[in-house]
């Protein structure tokens, strides 16, 4: 993340994306600086296109990258 947010913006963020549609889970990870988000392979585009807005306008210019993500066959 570009910036650090507040417990407030992580609980808004999270509540957020749980209520993405085709989202299974989201939360934070290591003291809020990532996040875990699980969808669909096929989703993913449309999943993260959403959350880099969620945290744009609750985080108020928070920027996310895209690091590191992987898949998981069930």
């Amino acid at each position: 993340m570009s910036k650090s947010i507040t417990e407030e913006m992580a609980a808004e963020i999270i509540r957020e994306a749980r209520e993405v549609e085709n989202v299974r889970e989201a939360e934070f990870l290591e003291d809020c600086s990532k996040i875990l988000l699980m969808t669909e392979k096929e989703n993913y585009p449309e999943v993260m296109t959403k959350l880099v807005n969620i945290f744009s306008r609750v985080g108020r210019g928070c920027e996310i990258s895209f690091a590191g993500f992987a898949y998981q066959n069930e």
